[in-house]
């Protein structure tokens, strides 16, 4: 239990690093659009997320079935493995509907 509670700390910690980068850096598409650091930022967040979300425990990922772990962990690894094909706009979608929910 202490290590998916140490997991779950890191998720709430890359969400929150989101959403200083969304103040930091805009709230609007286009913001995101214009600005790789802030691409980069928010893809690398993704990533840690869903690395921390492959590790959790079986019973926790039971007790918890309205969070979305596996897309979570599919999405660090098409960022990880597939960089060059992502689309920011999947990037933006993500970082601004599934991060608040999650």
């Amino acid at each position: 239990m202490d290590k998916d509670l140490n997991l779950i700390r890191s998720i709430i910690m890359r969400c929150e690093e989101i959403e200083e980068a969304m103040d930091r850096f805009g709230n609007t598409e286009e913001d995101f659009n214009d600005d790789w650091m802030y691409q980069y930022t928010c893809s690398f967040c993704l990533s840690q997320i869903g690395e921390a979300a492959g590790k959790l425990s079986p019973e926790l990922i039971e007790r918890y079935t309205e969070v979305e772990w596996k897309k979570s962990k599919r999405m660090r690894d098409f960022l990880t493995h597939s960089y060059h094909n992502v689309e920011m706009s999947v990037v933006w979608n993500t970082i601004t509907q599934n991060i608040p929910a999650l």
